[in-house]
């Protein structure tokens, strides 16, 4: 599994993989319990959206797309 997008708040996050897996992408949250939205950003203690490793470059490149439309 490779990390492709860090978050501070868990809700982000799950939006994010919502947008991997509707395009057929299994993603997965981690380190969701550890988050604290509201303290800033903390490396250690970020949401970490992860994907297989064969799906890491299809994800960045989804992911890249996604932000370029909002």
């Amino acid at each position: 599994m490779k990390e492709v997008a860090s978050f501070i708040d868990p809700f982000e996050a799950h939006v994010a993989q919502g947008v991997l897996e509707n395009e057929g992408i299994t993603a997965a949250v981690w380190n969701e319990s550890s988050s604290f939205p509201g303290f800033g950003y903390m490396p250690q203690m970020a949401v970490k959206l992860v994907v297989n490793d064969e799906d890491y470059e299809m994800a960045l490149k989804v992911l890249e797309a996604a932000s370029n439309t909002e």
